[in-house]
């Protein structure tokens, strides 16, 4: 399967920008872009959903810790809207938190395809392509 778009909701720009240049350079998704804050990723996803269902992701990079609403209020969120989608989103938790709790946390998240730990590095990409996005 052909990943036409990422995206990834994270309040730390560097860490974007490296994720962006990794996914490139790995030929990981045709585009890749961000959100810094969490309602900005739901308002950018619900605008697709209903303006531009071509722009959905067909993955989500989301983090943990960010200001003013944080990856589990976000989830709370997003599980309102992803029956919008008109295709599933593969969403994971990208994280520098490595504290069990919030591994398991993640887990109790039905639309969480999986926990991975920052930085997303290039084999980590490669990783999740053969894993989730193997053409069947």
């Amino acid at each position: 399967m052909t990943i036409k778009r990422a995206l990834i909701i994270d309040d730390d720009e560097i860490n974007n920008f490296i994720c962006i240049k990794n996914m490139k350079d790995s030929n990981f998704a045709e585009h890749a872009t961000y959100c810094l804050r969490g309602l900005e990723g739901l308002d950018e996803l619900t605008d697709a959903a209903t303006n531009r269902p071509e722009d959905l992701p067909d993955v989500i990079f989301l983090d943990i810790n960010m200001p003013l609403m944080n990856a589990w209020e976000f989830l709370d969120e997003y599980k309102n809207i992803q029956d919008k989608f008109n295709n599933p989103v593969k969403l994971f938790i990208l994280s520098s938190s490595v504290y069990r709790k919030d591994i398991e946390k993640s887990s109790h998240y039905e639309m969480v395809t999986d926990y991975i730990i920052k930085p997303l590095s290039k084999e980590s990409l490669k990783k999740i392509q053969e894993k989730y996005f193997v053409a069947s």
